[in-house]
């Protein structure tokens, strides 16, 4: 009877750590996510076809698949058309990489202290926290995304064929919200084949279970636009015909191997920079992992990087979400128990990659602080409402301030 009542607590209490985790990245991310009334970047695009699914009139958007904007949907009919009703599902999602990021490398680590390391770079690598914020589609597929390679890890440890239908289901789920869940799909399927050859016939349960999901997100569109089943087709290839021939865009781009070596620091909590210290130590993680014979996580990230190499496609700085999220895992998998001289090597790159968010900001601070007129709520104002560096508009989600060119209508910094 102890026996049994023995994994049951364990259990339990993995399951505390998981709302631990979800909960507190949820407070995180909701902190202020109001405060900005105005749309920012594409949220436009998107708001706009959750309205249009709402009302029953054709999509603005239809270049991406519609589960995220169902789900914004959703989150306005019950909130209402305003901010906090935009980007709610946006911070849950958030919210859903975070624990998942947690659960996958305790999978990988079987370490709970690793798990937790795993944690804190995610909230602070400089991708989450602006991504989360935004009523945007890429956090939706990769919380989608994540969260299939976790239950993958799970299903071909055990052989389960559930497993695997579950998490060709998440993958699913992932391409229903944006096409670049195809790639994590890919990558696992190739890496059972590598290593699991037994679980072909799993593999195709997984395949499978993610074709239906995909097909079955589009229901409720087809229902609520009055649309035969022959526009899933013709939706579908107007997709691929779109990301084939959409080669320009009016907005300034970065190419991909751009994003490797844009090293800086954050000069507001939403401007949206790779944290350097992941950046430059998270690479040669991916270079110790392939020495160990640990391939999954390194072609994650170099997949999901090199997807942008060869479509022919615009790139913006913030389809470096994906892979810079699997290459801050890979980091935090990659450290573990490594110890110089009675230190953890993890906890000093954790320490690290904190000091180098928190920096800019304590300087910001400062400043203001000695400035001829400080602002009364200084630090709510830097940490919840961005006042010290608010969106431009015009300008993409890029790596760096135009400091020279980028001012909001009070002189300050922006994106």
């Amino acid at each position: 009877m102890h026996a049994a009542a023995e994994p049951m607590e364990k259990q339990g209490a993995a399951l505390k750590q998981y709302a631990i985790v979800f909960f507190a990245s949820l407070a995180i991310l909701g902190a202020g996510i109001a405060a900005n009334p105005s749309f920012t970047f594409d949220e436009f695009s998107y708001i706009g076809a959750a309205r249009n699914f709402i009302a029953g009139t054709p999509s603005m958007n239809p270049e991406h698949p519609p589960l995220a904007k169902y789900l914004m949907a959703l989150s306005i009919t019950l909130l209402g058309d305003r901010a906090l009703g935009w980007r709610l599902p946006s911070a849950i999602a958030g919210a859903m990489v975070a624990v998942s990021a947690f659960g996958l490398t305790l999978r990988l680590s079987r370490s709970l202290h690793t798990a937790h390391i795993a944690w804190c770079l995610i909230v602070v690598n400089g991708f989450w926290y602006v991504m989360s914020r935004m009523a945007m589609l890429s956090i939706f597929e990769l919380a989608f995304e994540v969260a299939a390679v976790w239950v993958f890890v799970l299903a071909a440890e055990r052989s389960s064929a559930r497993w695997f239908v579950c998490s060709g289901a998440l993958f699913g789920l992932s391409i229903a919200s944006r096409w670049c869940g195809v790639v994590g799909l890919a990558v696992c399927a190739a890496y059972a084949l590598v290593y699991y050859r037994p679980a072909v016939k799993n593999l195709a349960l997984m395949t499978g279970s993610a074709i239906a999901v995909y097909v079955g997100s589009w229901i409720p569109l087809l229902l609520r636009e009055h649309r035969s089943a022959q526009y899933l087709i013709a939706a579908n290839i107007y997709i691929l015909q779109f990301h084939r021939h959409a080669t320009t865009d009016p907005r300034p781009g970065e190419p991909w191997w751009t994003w490797i070596v844009t090293l800086d620091l954050q000069q507001a909590p939403m401007e949206l920079i790779a944290n350097p210290v992941i950046e430059i130590l998270g690479l040669a993680a991916i270079i110790v992992l392939l020495w160990r014979r640990k391939p999954l996580l390194p072609a994650l990230y170099i997949a999901h990087e090199m997807q942008w190499a060869v479509v022919p496609h615009w790139s913006h700085y913030y389809y470096y979400l994906e892979a810079f999220t699997f290459l801050t895992v890979a980091l935090a998998v990659a450290m573990q128990d490594v110890v110089v001289r009675r230190v953890r090597l993890d906890v000093v790159v954790t320490a690290c990659a904190v000091g180098a968010v928190v920096w800019p900001f304590w300087m910001a601070m400062m400043k203001h602080l000695h400035a001829a007129a400080p602002s009364r709520n200084l630090l709510g104002n830097l940490l919840i409402n961005n006042k010290l560096s608010t969106p431009c508009p015009s300008r993409p989600l890029s790596g760096t301030i135009d400091r020279d060119r980028g001012k909001d209508k009070d002189g300050r910094p922006c994106l």
